[in-house]
């Protein structure tokens, strides 16, 4: 086993992560600077520093870390971390302690999970976003080692989207031939975690086994939990798609 098993009702728990990140940490993100696209982190996922103190808010295991920096001399930085507790508390009650009310009509796309109930008892397992963070940070990896070896790569940067609730590039495998990669955390259609390779076009080229999806080919939490190296074999999952489309 190479990774934390995922928790029991891992679909319920998927779409709870999501909606706490869609509507706790892209709307903090998003009334700083328009954006709300999110970033992988050890144990979790978080926005980046934004606004004028540097404010960080990062969703680690079972806690939700807010952290800001005032100042613009390093000597005399007042740089504060302010830890609230996620199991137990409610989103209204998060994004008060952030400093901003939930606002039901946020979007971050056609399939912005709905706000819900802002006042109803969050029961999120503490190991959701270590498994979320653990299976990001891989893809986040395994993307980077697999674009670098193609060259002249034109790929965009590397983000996560709370929309789909999945971190994720497009590149040009060639001239006109477009492909989205990334790391997805389950869906309807998969609920389990899997990488991704879904060209924009119709075609695919290459072995037919490969493409196993409607949309491209995935690779599952499951198939990388049996292997020996899951960056190995995630950076060639990834690799093989960008070959085939190349040709």
């Amino acid at each position: 086993m190479n990774f934390h098993p995922l928790p029991d009702h891992w679909a319920r728990q998927r779409d709870l992560a999501q909606r706490v990140a869609t509507h706790v940490l892209g709307q903090a993100r998003f009334r700083h600077d328009g954006l709300f696209d999110l970033v992988p982190l050890p144990g979790g996922f978080g926005t980046p520093p934004v606004g004028p103190e540097r404010e960080r808010v990062r969703l680690v295991g079972g806690s939700l870390f807010i952290e800001r920096v005032i100042g613009g001399d390093v000597r005399e930085l007042n740089a504060t971390t302010q830890v609230e507790m996620v199991v137990g508390n409610t989103i209204r009650g998060l994004c008060n302690a952030i400093g901003f009310e939930p606002n039901a009509d946020f979007w971050v796309g056609g399939d912005t999970p709905p706000l819900g109930d802002p006042d109803e008892t969050i029961l999120l397992d503490s190991d959701t976003a270590a498994v979320l963070g653990e299976w990001y940070l891989l893809g986040q990896r395994a993307l980077e080692e697999a674009v670098s070896s193609i060259p002249s790569a034109a790929a965009s940067v590397g983000r996560l989207w709370p929309e789909h609730f999945d971190f994720g590039i497009d590149l040009a495998a060639k001239p006109d031939v477009r492909v989205n990669l990334g790391a997805a955390a389950g869906d309807g259609g998969i609920n389990e975690p899997y990488l991704y390779v879904g060209p924009w076009g119709p075609e695919r080229p290459g072995a037919a086994e490969y493409w196993t999806a409607p949309f491209g080919a995935t690779l599952t939490f499951g198939e990388l939990n049996l292997v020996e190296s899951p960056l190995g074999r995630a950076v060639e999952f990834f690799l093989h798609g960008l070959s085939s489309l190349r040709q």
